[in-house]
This record gives C-alpha cells, sequence and structure tokens, in this order.
C-alpha cells in the first residue's frame, strides 16, 4: 500500500496518559487507524486499540480494518498469544493490503495486537512516518535484524513499535504494557514481510 506524500502526520493509534513519562508522545501513530493532524478527540480508554480513524479534512491514506476472518499470513495466532503474553481467539485480517494487516483478538472480543506493513514513496517519507509515531528522546530506540530501525514506547495506553527499512514501515500495536512485547513480535514478523 502506498502513501500519499504529503499526507502529514498519520497512523494514529493510541494515547499514552498523561501521567506516564511518556506524557510528551500524545499521540502515536500506524496501525490500524489513519488521520492527520489536528486531532482533538479526548484520549481513548487506557489499553484499548481504535480501529477507526478520526474525521479529518484532510486527504486520507489508505485505511486497514479487520474486514476478513482468516490467518494471517506472517505471524500465526500461537506466536501472537506467546509473544503478546495474551492468548488469542480469534484473528481477522484485511487482504486488501499487501502484506495483509493482521488484527488479534482477546477472549472479551476486544483487538489486543495489530500489525501492518506501510510502503511509502521514499527512505525519507518512512523515516519522517517512524519519527512521528516515535520520536527520538519520547521513545526507546529500535533496532530489529535486515536494517529495520526505528522506536518504541510502552505504558497504560498500550505498547507500540514503529520501523523504516528502506521504504516499508512496519507497525506493531499491542494492549500490553511492555514495549518489549511489541519488540518480540516486530522481530519476528520484519524478516517475513521484508520485501
Amino acid at each position: 500500500m502506498t502513501l500519499p506524500s504529503g499526507s502529514g502526520p498519520i497512523l494514529v493509534i493510541m494515547r499514552i496518559a498523561a501521567t506516564t513519562l511518556l506524557a510528551p508522545l500524545s499521540v502515536v501513530l500506524l496501525g490500524v487507524m489513519a488521520g492527520c493532524g489536528g486531532d482533538t478527540e479526548p484520549a481513548p480508554e487506557m489499553g484499548t486499540i481504535r480501529t477507526a480513524p478520526p474525521e479529518t479534512s484532510e486527504p486520507e491514506i489508505p485505511q486497514v480494518e479487520p474486514v476478513t476472518s482468516a490467518e494471517c499470513p506472517y505471524l500465526s495466532v500461537d506466536e501472537a498469544s506467546r509473544l503478546n503474553g495474551e492468548l488469542a481467539t480469534d484473528v481477522r485480517i484485511d487482504d486488501r493490503v499487501d502484506p495483509a494487516a493482521c488484527f488479534f483478538y482477546s477472549a472479551d472480543g476486544a483487538v489486543q495486537l495489530t500489525t501492518t506493513v506501510y510502503s511509502v514513496e521514499s527512505e525519507e517519507r518512512a523515516t519522517e512516518l517512524v519519527d512521528g509515531s516515535a520520536p527520538v528522546g519520547e521513545s526507546e530506540r529500535s533496532h530489529v535484524e535486515g536494517g529495520w530501525t526505528g522506536g518504541r514506547t510502552g505504558g497504560p495506553g498500550g505498547a507500540l513499535v514503529v520501523l523504516a527499512r528502506g521504504t516499508q514501515v512496519l507497525a506493531v500495536q499491542s494492549t500490553q504494557e511492555q514495549s518489549v512485547k511489541v519488540q518480540r513480535v516486530a522481530e519476528l514478523v520484519a524478516p517475513r514481510v521484508a520485501d
């Protein structure tokens, strides 16, 4: 999936609670939701994954959503359960994009883990997207074998890792607090989705 160049800050996913150490990182991007700056919605519940984009007057980038009940082509339910530390009971994908975006569900029917890969027009754009969601100084730096680099955050609002490699951007989001969990998912997924 290709993202347009002037789309501004995109891929908004969750907000980190203002009381956490990550308070300056108020909007995190990537995953199941795409939108542009100026989001004035109240913060979602902590530890949840939002699956609808905010209203915006800016052109929206291609969005992914859990539209098909099917296996994730690059991450099994067992792997997701083990790495995220929570039993995944169902998986849905958006196979309108390649590779498919994957959504893993908990027993309560809520999305607990998502994986999304975006292809963008340039390495500079990929870096811009990563820096917009996991800014240096406000996130822990993250690297995955094969040249993936970016940042990760975690806390009561959930965890996110966003990595770029060339023109690809990989995002893994979890309702779990520990960023090491999304890091481990990314380490498994990245080699499987690389061009």
